[in-house]
C-alpha cells in the first residue's frame, strides 16, 4: 500500500535568535515604534504581520537608520520565506546585505531562498559564507544539511545536522532533518529515534509526527504509525499526508473501509494527489469492488500515463470482471444510485471527538470509536470533523470549527466517546486535561454539555447528539473524596444525568439510561459505538428506528446491563441511507 510523500526537512527558519540593536528614542512615538519592531520580529506567530510591521517600520525615521533597516529587510525576508514568496524575499536578503555585508542572518535567509529556488550551489555559498562569520550559529548547518540530503549527499547531510544538533541540543528541525536521511538510507530505528527526540522538544510539530508514523509503518508497527496520524491530524486536520498515511496504514492492516474513507477525505484535500487515489484503488481492488478500483486506475493513467504499475493493475481488474466506467443499469444498482442522489442534495457535517488519554484514568476505545465512526459517517457523505485526545483548548476550537461548518447545513452530526461525568445534575464532558478538584475545577476546566448542546443545535436543520460518555470514571471518585474532606455536600450518582431536550428536530442518545455506566468494551469499540456502527449503513431505515436496532443489540451484547435511551425532539424524519 503507498506510504505517501516524504516530507523534506522544514527549511524556514523563522524566529531565529540573533543579536538585535537596542532601539535609541525615537522622533515618532516610542510605543508605536516598538509594537512595530515586535511584531516585525514575531515571524513564527504570524508572519504576514510581521511582513506588514517591518514595512511600516522601514517607512518611520528610525527604520532609516542603517543599523536597523539591515534587520528590518532581513526579518521581512524571513517573513516572506515563510509565505513561501521567495522573489521578494531575496531582494530584501539582498537589500541587507548591501547595507551590511556581515549580516549573517541574511545570508541564512538568502540560503532558504535559494535552497527551495533548487539553486544548490548558490545556497551552499551562502550557507558557508553564514558559517564562517558566525561558527555559532545552528542555522546555516541545518541548511547545509537540507541541501546535501536533496543532492543525496546522505554523509555530509548526517555531517551537518548534527553539528546543528550539537551546537544547539533543542535544534528539533535538525533532528527531524537527519531523520530523514536515516529513513532515506533505510536505518529505520534510528530515523524513529530522531523523530521522537524533534517531537520531544516540540510536541505540535506535525511534519515530524507524519514522518514518525511513516517510519512506523515500514517498521511494521502499524498501531504506532496510526496513533501518530491521529495526533497530527487532531493538530492539523487538513493534512493530505496524515489522512493518507493512516490510510496506508489501514490497508496494511487490512482494515480496507477504514483505508478508503481516509484516502477519500486526503483526495478531497487534494484531488491530484496521485498517490492516494492509488492506495485508494488498491483498497477497492481487495474488497472486490472492481469498478471502482477500475475507475481510480484510469483517473491515475489519465494524468500520468506511468505511474507505478497502475496500468498493470488496471489490466488485472478488467479482466476479473469490472467494466467499463459507467455502472451497470439494472434493479440492483438502482436503490443505491437513489440513495447517494438523496444524499448528495443533503448537506451534511459531522463533529467527532475520542478523547481516550487521560493522564489518570486512560481509556481504552475512544480513539477507535472516533476513527471508525468518522469513516463510516465520511462513507455517508458527511463532512467531518474528527478530534482525538482534545485538551479544553482544544476543545474549543474544534468545536468552533465545526459551527462554521453547521451554519446551514440539513443535519449535523456529534459523536463523542470519552469521559464525562455529572455533578448537582449537569453533565460535563471532560477534555485530556481536565481538572475536578473542586466545583469551580468542574466549572471551569471542563465541558458543559447542555452549554454545548445549545451551541450545536441552532446551527443545522437537524441536530443528532450520540454520546457514548457515560463510562464509570474515577473523577467522580476524586471530587467526591475532596468534597467530603472539606465537608462539602455532594449529591453521589453515576453516569450522565437525563436531560431535556427543547429544541425542535432534535435528537439525543445517551450509550447508557441516565444515572448508569456504559462499558468501555473489550474489543476495537465500545458497545454502543459497535452497534451504531453495525447499523446506521443500513439502508431505507428512520434515525428513531435505527437507534432501537441499536439498543437491542447493545442489551444483548452486555447481557441487558446497558440500555441506550434517547430523547427526540424530532418532527421529521432522517435516514443516514435514505430509501431509493
Amino acid at each position: 500500500m503507498e506510504l505517501g510523500k516524504r516530507l523534506i526537512p522544514a527549511a524556514i527558519l523563522v524566529g531565529a535568535l540573533w543579536a538585535m540593536p537596542t532601539i535609541a528614542p525615537a522622533r515618532t512615538a516610542p510605543a508605536t515604534v516598538e509594537a512595530l519592531w515586535q511584531s516585525c520580529r514575531a515571524i513564527a506567530k504570524d508572519p504576514a504581520a510581521s511582513v506588514k510591521a517591518c514595512t511600516q517600520f522601514l517607512d518611520l525615521p528610525e527604520g532609516r537608520r542603517e543599523q536597523f533597516r539591515t534587520y528590518a529587510f532581513s526579518n521581512r525576508g524571513n517573513a516572506y520565506v515563510s509565505l513561501q514568496r521567495y522573489d521578494e524575499a531575496l531582494a530584501d536578503f539582498v537589500e541587507a546585505l548591501r547595507l551590511d555585508a556581515r549580516n549573517e542572518t541574511a545570508y541564512v535567509g538568502r540560503g532558504n531562498v535559494h535552497f527551495w529556488r533548487g539553486e544548490n550551489d548558490l545556497a551552499l555559498q551562502d550557507f558557508g559564507q553564514a558559517i564562517k562569520l558566525d561558527p555559532r550559529d545552528a542555522n546555516p548547518h541545518h541548511g547545509r544539511g537540507n541541501v546535501y540530503f536533496n543532492q543525496g549527499r546522505y554523509e555530509e547531510a548526517i555531517k551537518s545536522y548534527s553539528e546543528a544538533i550539537r551546537i544547539n541540543p533543542k535544534f528539533f528541525n535538525a533532528y527531524s532533518g537527519r531523520s530523514n536521511v536515516y529513513a532515506e538510507l533505510k536505518q529505520t530505528d534510528r530515523a524513529i529515534s530522531d523523530l521522537s527526540q524533534a517531537l520531544k522538544l516540540n510536541p505540535t510539530y506535525v511534519n515530524a509526527l507524519v514522518n514518525r508514523g511513516n517510519n512506523y509503518v515500514l517498521a511494521k508497527r502499524f498501531d504506532e504509525a496510526i496513533a501518530d496520524y491521529d495526533r497530527a491530524l487532531a493538530l492539523q486536520p487538513d493534512t493530505v499526508l496524515a489522512w493518507s498515511g493512516r490510510a496506508g496504514a489501514y490497508g496494511l492492516k487490512k482494515d480496507y473501509e477504514l483505508a478508503i474513507a481516509d484516502f477519500t477525505k486526503a483526495l478531497d484535500l487534494d484531488p491530484s494527489y496521485l498517490n492516494a487515489r492509488y492506495g485508494r484503488g488498491q483498497a477497492y481492488k481487495e474488497l472486490g469492488k472492481l469498478d471502482l478500483a477500475a475507475a481510480d486506475f484510469r483517473n491515475i493513467l489519465a494524468q500520468k500515463s506511468d505511474f507505478l504499475n497502475t496500468r498493470d493493475l488496471l489490466a488485472a481488474v478488467e479482466k476479473s470482471g469490472a467494466v467499463a466506467s459507467v455502472p451497470p443499469s439494472g434493479a440492483n444498482v438502482a436503490p443505491m444510485a437513489g440513495a447517494l442522489a438523496a444524499i448528495k442534495a443533503q448537506r451534511r457535517v459531522a463533529l467527532v471527538i475520542g478523547n481516550a488519554a487521560y493522564p489518570q484514568a486512560p481509556l481504552a476505545n475512544p480513539h477507535n470509536d472516533a476513527a471508525d465512526v468518522s469513516a463510516r459517517l465520511s462513507q455517508l457523505g458527511f463532512e467531518v470533523v474528527t478530534g482525538y485526545d482534545l485538551t479544553l483548548a482544544g476543545f474549543s476550537d474544534t468545536v468552533e470549527r465545526f459551527v462554521a461548518k453547521a451554519q446551514g447545513a440539513d443535519v449535523a452530526v456529534f459523536y463523542y466517546s470519552g469521559h464525562a461525568m455529572q455533578v448537582d445534575g449537569e453533565n460535563w464532558l471532560l477534555p485530556v486535561d481536565t481538572r475536578v478538584r473542586s466545583l469551580f475545577d468542574v466549572q471551569q476546566f471542563n465541558v458543559s454539555l447542555q452549554r454545548l448542546l445549545q451551541t450545536v443545535d441552532t446551527q443545522a436543520k437537524t441536530t443528532l447528539v450520540f454520546l457514548d460518555g457515560c463510562r464509570n470514571n474515577p473523577f467522580a471518585d476524586a471530587l467526591k473524596a475532596q468534597l467530603k474532606a472539606r465537608n462539602r455536600a455532594y449529591a453521589e450518582t453515576r453516569g450522565l444525568a437525563r436531560i431535556t431536550v427543547d429544541s425542535p428536530d432534535t435528537l439525543v442518545v445517551f450509550a447508557t439510561q441516565p444515572n448508569d455506566v456504559a462499558a468501555d468494551g473489550t474489543g476495537r469499540n465500545s458497545p454502543f459505538t459497535r452497534a451504531f456502527l453495525d447499523n446506521v449503513g443500513a439502508p431505507g431505515v428512520e434515525v428513531e428506528t435505527l437507534m432501537k436496532r441499536v439498543t437491542a443489540e447493545v442489551k444483548e451484547a452486555t447481557g441487558d446491563k446497558q440500555r441506550p435511551e434517547r430523547l427526540s425532539g424530532l418532527t421529521t424524519e432522517f435516514y443516514f441511507v435514505p430509501p431509493n
